[in-house]
């Protein structure tokens, strides 16, 4: 008799619904923020909402952002969405969050 083997893994990559809670980190400020983000919205469109909650001004200073998991890192495209993103599915576990680390660059005036 054989056996039918599945390969019923994670998907390699993550898939997102309309909105998804993530946790965004902000290097140097100490702070984060947790939202439902639209997943169709470019992250680097966020930028404005943030200087608003975060009280900060982002005047010639430019948001990169990482998704993070434990000691593990992968630089996301601030001009896409998170839908458009290849995000790995080790990224986030059962039922959690999605963690992402925003740091700021400065631009030259």
């Amino acid at each position: 008799m054989m056996k039918n083997q599945d390969n019923n893994q994670n998907p390699p990559f993550l898939t997102f619904g309309d909105y998804e809670k993530v946790k965004f980190t902000f290097s140097g400020l100490d702070k984060y923020i947790v939202m439902e983000l639209n997943t169709k919205i470019a992250l680097e469109d966020l930028k404005f909402t943030f200087a608003n909650i975060l009280k900060t001004d982002f005047f010639a200073k430019k948001l990169e952002y990482h998704v993070t998991k434990g000691f593990n890192d992968k630089p996301l495209s601030a001009q896409k969405s998170l839908a458009h993103q290849q995000i790995a599915s080790t990224f986030r576990g059962p039922g959690q969050q999605l963690n992402i680390q925003v740091k700021f660059i400065e631009e030259g005036a």
